[in-house]
C-alpha cells in the first residue's frame, strides 16, 4: 500500500489540499475549495472539506496517510481584524524586585493597528501568595481577572527563563479552573521581562480561537481514519504539534507564506534568489540566501516581539488586481481584486460574455487577463486563458495590456529592490522564482522590468500546500548568555535537539545550526528534523559533471571555470570574475566561488572565497585572520560535512568556531571529507 504526505493550505481565497506519494514525493492529487472565512468554524471548516475531498477524489486509505499538515492564515488574521480576547496578566515578584516586576509587566493595552487592540487586565501577587498563606493566592488574582473579561491568563515572572517553577504552578492553577494561561517561560528564553510579557499577551489573545480551531481541525482528522498526528505550519517554515499550538499559536503567524518558502527550498530546491508567491489579491516576497530564507524579529503595533517570522514583505498586486479607471483612464491598478469584487476574469470568459454591458458588473479585467493578452501567459499553465476575450475587453474599455502590468509590476518592483538592498543582495545573480495560481501574471513580467532572469516553479499553484506536505518539524531556542563557553554551546544546542524529537522527529534526522550575536549576547540554537525514519532524498536526480560545472559557470557569468573540491556530495567550482568598486567606475580581479550539489542546484555562492581539503580549521583561521585594535577579525566560514553545510559565519570569534565545529563535526565517519570555505568578500 502506497504511502501519502497530505498538505493543506489556507490562503484569502481558497484552500488548497495536495498528497504526495511519499516514496517519490510527486504530485498525485490537487483539490482546492473556497477558503471559508465567514463559517461557524472559521477557516477549519475549509481544511475539513478540503481533506475530505482529496481523501475522496485520490481514493485515498486513511491508514496510508504518513504525514499531515496545514498552514493558517487565522493567528495572522486575528491580529490584523482585532479578533482577539482580553488578556489577564499575573506578575510574581517579591520585595524590592516586585517593583521592578510590576513596572515591566503591567504592559496596558496592546494596539494593534487600524485602531484594534488586545484589552489587557492586571494583578500582581507576592512570590509567598502562590501558597495563598497571605493577602492574595493566585486563584483569586485568576478569579479577578476573569471576572472583569479575561479571556486568557499570561503569567511573568522575571527569572522564569532560569526557573520556571512559578509560572507553572499559576498556569497549572488557571487549568483547573478551565481559563487558558501562557508562561512567559514558554516564549522565549531570553530576559527581557518587558519584551517577553508583550509577546506572550499577543500569543494569549489568540489562545481560544487558535485552540477551537486546532481542536476542530484535529477532530475531522482523527474521524477521518487518519492516525498520522495533524502538524501546523510555523512562521519559520518548519511544522509543530496541535500540543506545541495549544501553547505557542502566535508562532504560526505568516505561516501561509512560510509554506511556500519551505517548497521553494525542498520541492524546487532554490538555494538564492527572490520568491514570489502571487496569489489572487496580493503578493508575499522574501529572500532565500545560501539555502536559507531571511527572518526577522517581528513587530506588532511598532512594538519588538521576542518572535522570529519569515521576512515575507506583501504588496497588494496579484493575479486579480483590476485596474482603477476615471473618466476612462486608467489611474492605478490595485489593491482591489476581482475576488474581493465577486467579478469574473475577462480571461476566463468567452468572447461572447465580453460585453459593455458586463464589463464592471460581472467581468473584470486583470493583471492575469494583461499578461494573457501579451501572450506572456503559456498554454498549460495555471493562469492560460482565453488571449481573444481579454483583447475584446481591453479594447472596449480602453486599456493597454503593457500599460496595466507596468504599473501593476512596478509596485512590485519596488518592493524586490528593497530587499536587494536590505541583503546585499548581487543583483547579476538573482533569480526571481514564482509560485502561487497567479505567478505567471506577475513574475515574468517584473524580471523583464528589472532584466533579470525567473522561472516559474513546478506545480506552482499548489507550491504552498505540497511546502506543507514537505515542511519538518522545528524549534528555535534562544539563551542570553555572555561569552558563550563549548558547555553552553552545546547545552542550548541540545535543549532544540531535544524540542523537535518530543514533537515527533526522528533523532537521526534532526540536523541544528548554532548563531551567536556578540553585540545582543545571544545564542540561538535552530533545530529541524523529519517525522520519517530517513532523511529526504526529493526527487534526486544526479546530473553529469559537466552539465554542473555549466551551471557554476553560468552564475559567474564566465565560460571556464575550475574545480576546486569535492567531497562526495558537493563540488567547488572557483572563478576569476571582475567585481564592481567605486560606484560601478572601477573594477578588480577576484576568486568567486560556488558550491553544487549532484542535482545541480547552487548551494552556496560568494563574490570572493577559498575551499580547502585537508587543511584544520585552526591553521587557517589563524593564517587568513586580520589583527587590529578590536582584537582578531575572522573571515566566514563554511564548512561541507558529508551531506551537510555547517554555517560558522554568524559566530564571532575563533574560539567559538572552533568550539562548534567540533561538535558539529564530532559524527562523522573517518573517511568522510571536509572541505572548509573561507570567506572573504
Amino acid at each position: 500500500m502506497p504511502g501519502y504526505r497530505i498538505g493543506i493550505d489556507v490562503g484569502g481565497t481558497f484552500t488548497h489540499a495536495v498528497a504526495l506519494d511519499n516514496s517519490t514525493y510527486q504530485l498525485t492529487g490537487q483539490v482546492k475549495v473556497a477558503t471559508t472565512h465567514s463559517s461557524v468554524n472559521g477557516v477549519a471548516q475549509g481544511i475539513i472539506e478540503s481533506l475530505q475531498t482529496l481523501i475522496s477524489s485520490c481514493s485515498i486509505d486513511p491508514l496510508s496517510v504518513v504525514f499531515i499538515a496545514h498552514s493558517t492564515t487565522q493567528a495572522t488574521n486575528a491580529l490584523l481584524e482585532g479578533d482577539v480576547c482580553p488578556v489577564g496578566i499575573i506578575g510574581i515578584g517579591s520585595g524590592v524586585e516586585g517593583y521592578r516586576v510590576k513596572g515591566e509587566t503591567n504592559v496596558g493595552d496592546i494596539d494593534l493597528g487600524g485602531g484594534k487592540k488586545i484589552k489587557v487586565f492586571y494583578e500582581y501577587v507576592e512570590k509567598g501568595d502562590r501558597r495563598g498563606d497571605s493577602r492574595i493566592a493566585p486563584t483569586v488574582a485568576i478569579k479577578k481577572l476573569m471576572g472583569r473579561g479575561a479571556g486568557a491568563i499570561v503569567v511573568a515572572e522575571a527569572f522564569s527563563v532560569d526557573d520556571p517553577a512559578g509560572e507553572k504552578e499559576v498556569i497549572e492553577a488557571a487549568g483547573k479552573m478551565g481559563i487558558p494561561a501562557t508562561g512567559t517561560h514558554e516564549i522565549s528564553g531570553l530576559y527581557g521581562l518587558r519584551i517577553r510579557t508583550r509577546t506572550a499577551v499577543i500569543n494569549a489573545s489568540i489562545l481560544p480561537k487558535m485552540l477551537e480551531t486546532a481542536k476542530a481541525t484535529n477532530d475531522c482528522v482523527k474521524k477521518s481514519g487518519i492516525k498520522a498526528p495533524l502538524m501546523i505550519m510555523r512562521s519559520d517554515g518548519g511544522v509543530m504539534s496541535i500540543d506545541e499550538v495549544s501553547k505557542r499559536p502566535i508562532l504560526t503567524i505568516l505561516s501561509g507564506p512560510a509554506a511556500g518558502i519551505a517548497s521553494a527550498l525542498l520541492y524546487v530546491k532554490i538555494s538564492d534568489g527572490i520568491f514570489l508567491e502571487v496569489g489572487g489579491t496580493s503578493t508575499d516576497i522574501a529572500v532565500i540566501k545560501a539555502g536559507r530564507a531571511a527572518v526577522k524579529s517581528a513587530q506588532i503595533g511598532g512594538h519588538k516581539l521576542y518572535l522570529r517570522t519569515l521576512d515575507s514583505r506583501t504588496v497588494g498586486i496579484a493575479g486579480g488586481s483590476m485596474p482603477v479607471i476615471s473618466q476612462g483612464r486608467m489611474l492605478d491598478v490595485g489593491p482591489r481584486s476581482a475576488h474581493i469584487a465577486g467579478l469574473k476574469y475577462a480571461s476566463f470568459s468567452s468572447p461572447d460574455e465580453i460585453t459593455a454591458d458586463t464589463l464592471g458588473s460581472k467581468i473584470a479585467v486583470t493583471t492575469t487577463c494583461a499578461a494573457n493578452a501579451l501572450g506572456i501567459v503559456k498554454e498549460g499553465e495555471w493562469a492560460f486563458g482565453s488571449r481573444q476575450a481579454v483583447k475584446k475587453a481591453l479594447e472596449l474599455l480602453g486599456l493597454s495590456a503593457e500599460r496595466l502590468l507596468t504599473i501593476a509590476c512596478s509596485k512590485v518592483v519596488k518592493v524586490v529592490e528593497d530587499l536587494v538592498k536590505d541583503y546585499k543582495l548581487d543583483k547579476d545573480s538573482i533569480t526571481l522564482i514564482g509560485g502561487g495560481g497567479g505567478a505567471a501574471a506577475i513574475v515574468p513580467f517584473t524580471a523583464g522590468m528589472m532584466k533579470l532572469p525567473h522561472k516559474i516553479a513546478e506545480n506552482h499553484a499548489v507550491l504552498s500546500a505540497i511546502g506543507a506536505a514537505l515542511a519538518m518539524v522545528c524549534d528555535t531556542v534562544e539563551k542570553n548568555i555572555v561569552d558563550p563557553s563549548k558547555d553552553d554551546l552545546l547545552r542550548v544546542r541540545s535543549q532544540a535537539r531535544d524540542s523537535v524529537i518530543r514533537m515527533g522527529a526522528s533523532e537521526a534526522s534532526v540536523e541544528v545550526t548554532v548563531e551567536i550575536d556578540k553585540q545582543k549576547n545571544l545564542v540561538r540554537a535552530c533545530a529541524r528534523g523529519s517525522i520519517e525514519l530517513r532523511k529526504r532524498d526529493l526527487l534526486k536526480k544526479e546530473l553529469p559533471f559537466e552539465e554542473r560545472k555549466k551551471i557554476a559557470e553560468a552564475s559567474m557569468k564566465i565560460t571556464s571555470a575550475e574545480h576546486g573540491a569535492d567531497n562526495g556530495w558537493f563540488e567547488v567550482f572557483n572563478g576569476t570574475i571582475d567585481e564592481k568598486t567605486f560606484f560601478g567606475l572601477l573594477s578588480k580581479k577576484v576568486q568567486a566561488l560556488r558550491v553544487v550539489d549532484r542535482e545541480g542546484v547552487i548551494r552556496l555562492s560568494f563574490g570572493s572565497a577559498q575551499a580547502f581539503e585537508g587543511r584544520p580549521l585552526k591553521e587557517l583561521l589563524e593564517q587568513y585572520s586580520s589583527f587590529g585594535d578590536g582584537g582578531q577579525t575572522v573571515p566566514g566560514v563554511y564548512v561541507l560535512a558529508g551531506p551537510r553545510i555547517i554555517d560558522l559565519s554568524n559566530l564571532a570569534s575563533a574560539a567559538q568556531m572552533l568550539d562548534l565545529y567540533a561538535i558539529e563535526t564530532q559524527g562523522l565517519d573517518p573517511g568522510d571529507k571536509v572541505v572548509i570555505i573561507l570567506v572573504t568578500e
